[in-house]
């Protein structure tokens, strides 16, 4: 292609005109102008297509680039050997089990409005009828207990606690202290044994001491009252002994308890015959 465009370029360059006046060229020797050969024209290369270039420059492994007629062609053949191609055919699907079909969906019936503020205003009646019943029941029931007055039920005042040969010499019995509040004792008063029901309440600040078994005293876990078996006070802040209740035979032999009366040592009702039974 360059030889043909040079050949083409000095074919249209204009020649010198005869009549301008040339240079008069040196004479060379005739040695040199024996050397030098004579000028040949060009031979003109012959016009080639773009096919013809893409195709001389395509290679076996490497084949470069087509025209648009070339592509379309190739694309035509790929198609026609995709057509020509058996498809495959899927087996069919096995048949789903009763469990496994979708279940239809329940389409909930359109209501109209009326039947909407029917249903509306029918609850809220019942709502309403509800809560004046409840409302009725509750000041039935109050109105009942007030006709009843309040009882409260306590331990009775007297009460049988065993024959006198259950409580030995020297001992301090507690079965009754939860329930009734008292010790039985069997102890020694000025000399003479008896058998006492004294009160378990500190006469200092109210608290229950508790009968320590091996230090033979009554202790109050408050504020340090220390009490004798027979219910003197002897340390801390208690100002004066326990408490007795009334006790005595009953007509079966056994001892009867009566808390209703009480007897205080400092004022010397510890002498009464009422707060003890001879052993």
């Amino acid at each position: 292609m360059m030889a043909a465009a040079r050949a083409n370029k000095g074919a249209a360059a204009p020649s010198a005109p005869a009549e301008a006046a040339a240079p008069v060229a040196k004479p060379k020797p005739a040695a040199a102008a024996a050397v030098k050969p004579a000028p040949v024209a060009a031979a003109a290369a012959p016009e080639r297509d773009t096919a013809s270039i893409l195709g001389a420059a395509r290679k076996k492994d490497r084949p470069g680039p087509i025209t648009k007629a070339e592509a379309a062609a190739k694309t035509q053949a790929d198609t026609a050997v995709a057509v020509a191609k058996p498809k495959i055919v899927a087996p069919p699907m096995p048949v789903k089990p009763d469990y496994a079909k979708p279940k239809p969906a329940v389409v909930a019936k359109p209501q109209a409005a009326g039947e909407t503020r029917r249903d509306f205003f029918g609850a809220s009646l019942a709502v309403g009828f509800w809560m004046l019943g409840g409302v009725s029941a509750l000041w039935t029931l109050l109105t009942v207990k007030f006709m009843f007055p309040n009882v409260l039920r306590e331990p009775p005042s007297k009460f049988k606690v065993g024959f006198p040969d259950a409580f030995p010499a020297g001992q301090v019995q507690e079965k009754y202290k939860a329930q009734f509040g008292i010790w039985v004792v069997n102890a020694e008063y000025n000399g003479q044994p008896q058998i006492v029901a004294l009160k378990s309440v500190c006469t200092h600040l109210g608290c229950t001491p508790n009968w320590l078994e091996a230090e033979q005293k009554f202790k109050c876990p408050c504020h340090g009252s220390g009490f004798y078996k027979d219910g003197i006070n002897f340390e801390g802040p208690a100002p004066r002994p326990l408490e007795r209740y009334a006790i005595s035979l009953a007509e079966d032999g056994q001892l009867l308890v009566d808390k209703s009366r009480q007897f205080q040592q400092e004022l010397g009702q510890w002498k009464d015959t009422a707060s003890y039974v001879m052993v």
